[in-house]
C-alpha cells in the first residue's frame, strides 16, 4: 500500500517529461523555415494577406424598347449582360446594376432622375441642349482626366473628331458615341403588293401616292404607309415639298422646320394621306409612348410602305420575323421623295452619337470609363455586336456574319444598347466598306441593308454645326421639342381638310410666340459670329 502513491508519482513525472519534449520539437519546427510543412504556409500566407474588399456597384442606363421577342430572355439578363459582368465586372470587382428607361421617354426620365440625385452612374441622351443644360447646371462630371488615365482604347476608337462634340465650356462632359453608318432614314415597299397590281415601284411624291392609293382599294383592311409615322420619320418626305433655292444654309441651321418655305405643303399632304384613310389613324396613339404597334402590323402583313431607321428592319429583327409569318412577302428599298430639282433630300447624321455623360452625385467615374475602355477592345466589340461565334455569327473575311437561327433572332434585335459607344456594327476606322459589309451580315436580307444604306444617305444633308451655347435652347428645348414633336403633328396632321390652313398657322404662331422666336434669333447670332 504505501508504495503506490511513489509509483503513480513516478509515472505522472514520465508523462509530464514526455509531453515537454514533444511540444519542444513542434515549436522547433513550426520555427524553422526549412521544416515548414506544405500545409502550414497557406496558413501563414493568408494572415498576411488583406481581406477582399466587396465589390461596387456600377449602375448604367438602359433603353427599354419593349421590342423583346416572344421567348428571349429578359434585357437585363441575357447573353450580354452576363457577359458584361463575367468579363469586366468580376474582373475589377464591381457589380453592374441595369436600370431600364423607356426610350420614347428618355429625356423626361432622365430629366426626373437627374433632379431626384437618383439617376444611375452611366446615362446617356440623344439631345444636345439637354446636355448643355446640365453642363450650364453643373450636373455632370468632366470626364477629360479619367479618360487619359482609363480610356487610351476609347480614344484610338472614337477619335478626336468624334470626342469633340462631347466637349462643353472647354471641357469633356460627355463621351461621344461614333456613328458607323451615317444614314438615318430610309423607305421600303411591300414588292410582292406591287406584283400583284402589276405596278412599278414608285420614284416620286406623286407616284407614291397613287401606289398608297391603288394597296388601299386593293387591301382595304392594310396600312398602305403604315410605318413609323412621327416628326423624325416623316422628314424625308417633309423635306421634298421644300423649296431648296430659297434656304440658306445660315435658314437651315438656325430657323425651325415650320417655317421653312414649303414645309406647310408638306404637312397638307400628310393631312391629305390621313383623311383619305391611307395612314393609320391610330398613329397618334404611339407618338411619345413607343408602343410599336407599327413592328406589329408589320409582322401581321399589314403595312405597304413604311419609313424607318435606316435598315432597322433588319438589325431589329421584325423584317425577318415577317417573312417567316408570310413567306412571300418581299419588301424594296425605294427612295421617292423627290423636290423640284429631282432630288431626294433628306437628313443624315453628323460623325456623332450618342452623349453618355456621368451625373455629377456618381462616385464612379473612373468605373464608367474603365468600362468604356474595355468595350472599345476589338475583341468586347465583336462579342457586343453579334454574340458567340458559331452560335449567332461566323467570321467570314474578316467581318461577322450573322446567322440565320432562332438563337440569332432572340439576341440581336438591340445589341447596340449594349454597345453604347457605337452606332451601327463596327469594323474598322480605315475602311468604311467592311463597316457597311458588317452592317449587311444577314445573308437573307444583305441586299435590303446595302440599299437602304445607300438610299438612306442618297443627297443626305446636314446643318451647320455652331459651337456656341444656345441659351433659349438650353431652357426652353424640351418644351419646344414637345410641342413640335407631339401636339403640333398631332394635331396638324389630323385636321379636317378644311380647317387645315387655320390649324397650321395657328400651332406655328403659338410656336414661335413660346421660344421659337427667341431660339431662332440667338442661333442666327451665334451662326454669323462663327461663320461671317
Amino acid at each position: 500500500m504505501t508504495n503506490k502513491p511513489k509509483k503513480w508519482f513516478m509515472l505522472t513525472i514520465a508523462v509530464l517529461l514526455v509531453a515537454s519534449v514533444l511540444t519542444a520539437c513542434s515549436g522547433n519546427a513550426n520555427n524553422n523555415p526549412d521544416n515548414a510543412s506544405t500545409t502550414d504556409k497557406p496558413d501563414n500566407t493568408a494572415a498576411t494577406e488583406e481581406p477582399k474588399k466587396d465589390p461596387v456597384t456600377l449602375k448604367i442606363e438602359l433603353f427599354d424598347r419593349n421590342n423583346t421577342p416572344a421567348g428571349a430572355d429578359p434585357i437585363t439578363d441575357n447573353f450580354f449582360t452576363k457577359y458584361i459582368q463575367e468579363n469586366f465586372g468580376d474582373p475589377n470587382n464591381i457589380k453592374i446594376e441595369w436600370v431600364t428607361v423607356p426610350r420614347s421617354e428618355e429625356v423626361d426620365k432622365l430629366n426626373v432622375l437627374m433632379a431626384a440625385n437618383q439617376a444611375p452612374d452611366l446615362v446617356f441622351t440623344y439631345d444636345t441642349a439637354t446636355v448643355e443644360r446640365y453642363v450650364k447646371d453643373g450636373g455632370i462630371t468632366d470626364l477629360g482626366p479619367f479618360i487619359e488615365e482609363h480610356g487610351q482604347n476609347l480614344k484610338k476608337l472614337l477619335g478626336d473628331e468624334v470626342l469633340s462634340y462631347g466637349v462643353f465650356q472647354d471641357k469633356q462632359y460627355a463621351i461621344v458615341a461614333k456613328r458607323v453608318i451615317e444614314a438615318q432614314i430610309s423607305t421600303f415597299i411591300r414588292q410582292d403588293w406591287l406584283d400583284e397590281l402589276g405596278m412599278p415601284v414608285p420614284k416620286t411624291t406623286e407616284e407614291f401616292y397613287n401606289t398608297l392609293v391603288a394597296f388601299k382599294k386593293a387591301k382595304p383592311d392594310a396600312f398602305p404607309y403604315g410605318g413609323q409615322t412621327d416628326y423624325f420619320h416623316m422628314s424625308p418626305l417633309r423635306y421634298s415639298f421644300w423649296e431648296w433655292d430659297k434656304i440658306t444654309e445660315e435658314d437651315l441651321y438656325a430657323n425651325p422646320d415650320w417655317i421653312m418655305p414649303g414645309n406647310k405643303e408638306g404637312f397638307r399632304f400628310l393631312n391629305k394621306l390621313y383623311n383619305e384613310g391611307l395612314i393609320d389613324k391610330d398613329f397618334p396613339l404611339g407618338i411619345g409612348k413607343d408602343t410599336n404597334q407599327f413592328q406589329k402590323n408589320m409582322v401581321n402583313g399589314l403595312v405597304g410602305a413604311g419609313s424607318t431607321n435606316t435598315n432597322e428592319p433588319v438589325y431589329m429583327g421584325y423584317l425577318a420575323e415577317m417573312t417567316a409569318a408570310h413567306p412571300n412577302a418581299k419588301l424594296t428599298v425605294i427612295d421617292p421623295f423627290t423636290d423640284s430639282r429631282g432630288k431626294t433630300p433628306k437628313p443624315v447624321y453628323t460623325p456623332n452619337g450618342i452623349y453618355i455623360i456621368v451625373p455629377k452625385t456618381s462616385e464612379r467615374a473612373a468605373e464608367v470609363v474603365k468600362y468604356l475602355d474595355w468595350m472599345s477592345q476589338p475583341e468586347n466589340i465583336i462579342r457586343l455586336q453579334n454574340g458567340t461565334e458559331g452560335e449567332t455569327f461566323e467570321m467570314v473575311d474578316g467581318v461577322p456574319q450573322t446567322l440565320n437561327n432562332e438563337t440569332a433572332q432572340n439576341l440581336l434585335y438591340n445589341y447596340f444598347d449594349y454597345c453604347i459607344i457605337l452606332n451601327g456594327k463596327y469594323v474598322s476606322n480605315d475602311d468604311n466598306m467592311l463597316n457597311i459589309a458588317a452592317n449587311a451580315s444577314d445573308p437573307l436580307h444583305k441586299d435590303f441593308t446595302v440599299a437602304s444604306i445607300d438610299s438612306g444617305t442618297k443627297d443626305g444633308v446636314t446643318k451647320a454645326r455652331v459651337l456656341k451655347p444656345i441659351e433659349s435652347e438650353i431652357k426652353l428645348g424640351t418644351q419646344l421639342r414637345k410641342k413640335a414633336e407631339e401636339d403640333m403633328f398631332v394635331k396638324i396632321i389630323t385636321a379636317s381638310p378644311e380647317n387645315f390652313d387655320a390649324v397650321y398657322d395657328a400651332e406655328v404662331e403659338d410656336y414661335m410666340k413660346t421660344g421659337g422666336t427667341e431660339v431662332m434669333e440667338e442661333k442666327r447670332a451665334a451662326y454669323e459670329e462663327q461663320y461671317k
